[in-house]
């Protein structure tokens, strides 16, 4: 919520080249919070749905970030003196309602081409935005019953992305 896109696509390709390809992002939206947006400069705190639409965005970039850099564009050639393909590297030009990043990232390609990404959402616009992005999704389900039809409800909210359970 208090971040942007580019540094934390940046901060995250960085990590994942110091970790080999160990790193993940929690995914988490900010509640409406007064308290924790007068710690920013932000303004007012951002309402439950558009939060989620902003992290929608937010991801779309941060992906669209990590991808402007092909796996083949490090090139490490110490005859021709020629260290990148710049032909492989590529501005992202992202105009949307929260973010303008013209892109490309100033870091290469991490060995995962991206953390894994986790989220948490237990409402329904949070099960919505888990089932569309998150590749772990973690729960606080108060019985086995509970945490299986969550599971289930997850799964199912899937497909509508276009992604397999």
């Amino acid at each position: 919520t208090f971040h942007e896109p580019y540094n934390v696509a940046r901060s995250f390709a960085t990590l994942d080249h110091f970790s080999n390809g160990r790193a993940g992002w929690n995914i988490v939206t900010t509640s409406e919070n007064a308290r924790a947006t007068a710690n920013y400069s932000s303004g007012d705190p951002i309402h439950h749905a558009e939060g989620y639409e902003r992290a929608l965005e937010f991801i779309d970039v941060a992906t669209k970030l990590w991808d402007s850099w092909e796996d083949e564009a490090l090139v490490f050639n110490k005859e021709t003196g020629i260290y990148t393909d710049t032909d492989k590297i590529r501005p992202i030009n992202h105009i949307g309602p929260y973010f303008s990043v013209q892109g490309p990232l100033n870091a290469a390609r991490s060995p995962q081409a991206y953390p894994v990404l986790v989220q948490a959402g237990s409402s329904e616009t949070g099960r919505d935005f888990a089932a569309r992005t998150a590749e772990v999704i973690y729960t606080a389900q108060q019985s086995l019953a509970e945490a299986e039809q969550f599971a289930r409800d997850i799964k199912s909210r899937m497909a509508k992305f276009g992604r397999g359970p």
